[in-house]
């Protein structure tokens, strides 16, 4: 099974300019555990949970601090052709739960999570 056939997430995306507090915001408006950090339809980085609870922990302040302050830059990402079970392995490897998906022009067309793959490949369990 490929990444298309998932398919993936939506990708929720904000500006290298907002601040956390938007980031945060957003996820919980989209119910999303991670969101695209995009400049000029371009991904720029990553922002998940786990970055917002370290930039807090860390004494950042959520009203000042701006997303490409705290973002993985540059994140890895997976092409929609690819096997889900090397994307579950690539995700191990990293040690993310996240991936950004980019069609075959490389632009970001959705997100997958560890939480999708696995699902999909407990199901193909049964």
């Amino acid at each position: 099974m490929k990444v298309r056939d998932l398919p993936p997430g939506p990708l929720v995306s904000v500006d290298p300019e907002a601040t956390i507090a938007e980031v945060a915001r957003q996820m919980r408006t989209d119910d999303a555990d991670s969101i695209a950090v995009m400049s000029q339809g371009r991904l720029v980085g990553i922002i998940t949970e786990r970055d917002l609870v370290k930039a807090i922990a860390d004494g950042v302040d959520p009203q000042q601090a701006r997303a490409d302050v705290v973002m993985t830059a540059d994140p890895a990402t997976v092409d929609a052709d690819e096997d889900i079970a090397m994307v579950a392995v690539k995700m191990m490897r990293l040690g993310v739960r996240h991936l950004p998906v980019l069609n075959k022009a490389g632009k970001p067309i959705g997100l997958v999570s560890a939480r999708n793959l696995v699902a999909i490949l407990d199901r193909g369990a049964d």
